[in-house]
């Protein structure tokens, strides 16, 4: 890749252009695009957001293995919203989008539908996000063969005329096709902006390739269906008991309901503490069987004693 189009595609990502000058000073114009890559991340350098501002509360994740490893990386997680300030759009989390896996979704497994990568996007933008980046391979831009078909594949040009859609690089070598490996970049990204992966794929091998990353795809992968040309995330996407859809895309996500479904019986319910519906007349002392209740408000009547 030339040094000027390597430019441009790390200006995609939203590495400065010092930085990159920097490194390609470093390591040579004629350095890999994953080796340009690995010395941003390993310097330190972080990709900026779309509104410009660079994302330097990126968390600093630690394999599994303690009680307290988890905790210690919600709360770095939690660090980078508290830094972040603006208006409602920098209280989401970036969307990191796996191109290919969407389109191939969209198209039943058989066509590599660009629509699906479109409805995404909308969703995203309709729910207010900024910073959405979709990575799809740079060979997708070549005409359609009889066995890799792609329909509407001038969706593509748009979404990256929007600087939305980034190709990964690939080249030709004695007439072979050399690809880089996309699902690297998409979860690289996706771990140094703090955001959202939206794949069905579980990236295993990565999980297993770094450690670091384990925890942060377990916990920040968004999967989804398509029911026909309607994008559907979950809207528990880490199962019944986790964060709702809002609070998942949301670096401040905001305290669940203290209980769930009101009593029918309200104030004439008779179960006490047995009763499973919420009673909101409750809600600031403890729940005591209906007998403990009787029995203290018996003893507060004027007149009688403990």
């Amino acid at each position: 890749m030339e040094p000027s189009r390597k430019m441009e595609f790390f200006q995609k990502l939203g590495y400065s252009r010092e930085d990159v000058v920097r490194v390609l000073g470093k390591l040579g114009e004629g350095a890999l695009v994953n080796d340009i890559l690995q010395e941003l991340i390993r310097t330190g350098s972080r990709p900026q957001t779309q509104e410009g501002q660079a994302t330097s509360a990126a968390p600093l994740l630690v394999p599994r293995g303690s009680c307290g490893v988890q905790e210690s990386a919600r709360r770095a997680l939690g660090a980078a919203g508290k830094e972040d300030c603006g208006g409602p759009a920098s209280s989401l989390r970036p969307i990191v989008i796996d191109g290919s896996n969407v389109a191939m979704s969209h198209g039943n497994k058989e066509v590599f539908s660009c629509r699906g990568i479109q409805l995404a996007v909308d969703w995203f933008r309709d729910r207010g996000h900024t910073s959405i980046k979709v990575f799809v391979p740079s060979w997708r831009k070549e005409p359609p063969r009889s066995d890799s078909p792609i329909r509407e594949q001038q969706v593509l040009e748009e979404l990256e005329r929007q600087a939305v859609l980034v190709y990964t690089p690939s080249r030709k070598v004695s007439g072979k096709r050399v690809v880089c490996y996309d699902d690297r970049y998409i979860v690289k990204v996706a771990y140094e902006q703090d955001g959202v992966i939206v794949s069905n794929d579980n990236y295993r091998d990565l999980q297993s390739e770094n450690p670091e990353w384990k925890w942060f795809i377990e916990q920040r992968l968004l999967m989804f269906s398509f029911v026909n040309d309607r994008f559907m995330p979950p809207d528990d996407p880490l199962g019944r008991r986790g964060p709702s859809l809002s609070n998942f895309l949301s670096r401040k996500p905001q305290p669940p309901e203290p209980s769930g479904q009101h009593c029918p019986y309200g104030k004439k319910c008779t179960y006490g503490i047995k009763c499973k519906f919420y009673h909101p007349e409750r809600s600031r002392h403890a729940q005591l069987p209906v007998a403990d209740e009787l029995r203290a408000k018996t003893l507060a009547w004027p007149g009688r004693g403990a």
